[in-house]
């Protein structure tokens, strides 16, 4: 015995409420700081008390490329990564290419820039970006007058 499922081109539509939900996380929701592809690059990013550590993947990309601006509470990064296929290859899957990246991230307190570092390792650009003096948590002590 055959099922009988009966056909309603109506079951295909997207309601208009899921579209307008969608273009709003879609277009409102996500971080404005776009690569070359509309994607976002993972990061990480924390926060101490002295400090906040950004962590970037970076792959195969020549730290000499990568330009970074701290201004206040944003960081803003530009970097090249570049792909070098060999001559004759056949390839089967093109996943990252030779393209240019800008990415910006914005923290809650200023940043002392002029003590900020940046280091590579293993594919993984790290900034150390301390907090700017006015901007860090002090614990005052009471002094009792009689």
């Amino acid at each position: 015995m055959a099922n009988i499922t009966r056909y309603n081109p109506f079951n295909e539509f997207v309601t208009l409420r899921d579209a307008m939900d969608r273009l709003f996380e879609d277009s409102v929701l996500t971080p404005r700081s776009f690569n070359a592809f509309n994607r976002v690059t993972p990061a990480n990013l924390y926060e101490t008390a002295e400090e906040f550590t950004l962590q970037v993947p970076m792959p195969g990309v020549n730290p000499d490329n990568v330009e970074i601006n701290v201004q206040q509470d944003t960081i803003s990064l530009k970097w090249r990564s570049k792909v070098e296929i060999p001559e004759g290859a056949t390839v089967h899957h093109h996943g990252f290419q030779t393209s240019e990246y800008q990415q910006s991230f914005t923290v809650p307190t200023p940043i002392s820039a002029d003590k900020a570092n940046a280091s590579y390792h293993d594919g993984i650009l790290t900034l150390r970006l301390p907090k700017a003096e006015h901007a860090r948590a002090r614990t005052i002590k009471v002094s009792a007058t009689n």
